[in-house]
C-alpha cells in the first residue's frame, strides 16, 4: 500500500512544473509519465535513501489517480526484479527523478509523443 502523502523534493517539483509550462500537462501526469519511463528501463537501479530537505507533498490520489493499483503492481514487480528493499517513498522519488532525467530534452508535447513513438 502506498503512503497517503508522497514527499517530493523541491527540485523535482520545480522540474515537473517546468515541464508543465512546456507541455501543458499537469505535474501529476508528468510524474506518471516519468515513472513509466523509469519502469521500462531494465538496467539495475541504484536507489539512494534520502529525505529531501525542502519538500512538496502530493497526495497519493492526485499522483496516481485511478491507476494507483496498477502503479503499485508495477512498482512491486520492479522492487522484486531489482531486489530493492527500500522505503516506498524513496523508490517513488527515484522513479520520478530517473524518468525526469529521461524527459530532460522535452520542450513540447510533440517531443513527448516522439519519445513514446521511438522508445530507446
Amino acid at each position: 500500500m502506498f503512503p497517503t502523502r508522497i514527499q517530493l523534493s523541491k527540485r523535482t517539483w520545480d522540474r515537473l512544473q517546468y515541464l508543465q509550462t512546456k507541455t501543458q500537462l499537469t505535474p501529476n501526469v508528468m510524474a506518471r509519465i516519468a515513472m513509466s519511463l523509469a519502469l521500462r528501463d531494465i538496467r539495475t537501479a541504484s536507489i539512494i535513501e534520502n529525505k529531501p530537505e525542502q519538500t512538496h507533498v502530493i497526495n497519493r490520489d492526485v499522483l496516481f489517480g485511478d491507476h494507483e493499483k496498477e502503479y503499485e503492481a508495477l512498482i512491486r514487480q520492479f522492487c522484486s526484479e531489482q531486489k530493492v528493499k527500500t522505503d516506498i517513498q524513496d523508490i517513488i522519488r527515484y522513479l520520478i527523478d530517473d524518468g525526469l532525467h529521461k524527459l530532460g530534452h522535452v520542450k513540447s508535447l510533440l517531443d513527448l509523443k516522439a519519445l513514446f513513438n521511438n522508445p530507446s
